[in-house]
């Protein structure tokens, strides 16, 4: 099942239907977490983080699982601040149509609560990148460590 668009603008059904994958004509979402990780381990370092996490029981796979634990939260959150960011778009975008009405725009309450909980969702993505670097430095140093 899709979603379907439902009569208010910028809301659809929810189903558990999983999301559409990519095509080429519409990119992949950015995970910056997953970049940053890729960016700074190369791919063959990318492909050994992720065998030693299966490494349960050793300190180095249990670094591995925090690694790729934070990298996935970081994600989440960018997703989830870019829904956030959308959102408040399309809100803005309805007051400046200019095919509606000025009589009917809303002059009061346009961003509701989403402006502080956009700002709430960036703070906790910068903290959780901030801690996605610190938990790589820890990584990096206990490869150098073991020699792994």
């Amino acid at each position: 099942m899709t979603d379907r668009a439902s009569h208010i603008r910028g809301t659809t059904a929810r189903t558990n239907a999983p999301a559409d994958p990519p095509t080429p004509e519409t990119p992949a979402r950015r995970t910056p977490g997953h970049e940053a990780l890729r960016a700074v381990l190369d791919e063959d370092g990318y492909r050994r983080l992720v065998r030693q996490r299966d490494e349960r029981g050793t300190a180095l796979g249990e670094l591995a699982d925090l690694l790729l634990n934070t990298v996935a939260e970081a994600d989440r959150l960018h997703g989830e601040l870019h829904r956030r960011a959308t959102h408040a778009r399309d809100r803005l975008e309805d007051l400046l149509n200019p095919r509606l009405d000025p009589v009917f725009v809303p002059v009061t309450g346009l961003l509701q609560n989403t402006g502080l909980t956009t700002d709430l969702h960036a703070a906790r993505f910068a903290q959780q990148m901030n801690q996605l670097t610190l938990v790589l430095d820890s990584y990096q140093a206990a490869v150098r460590r073991t020699g792994a």
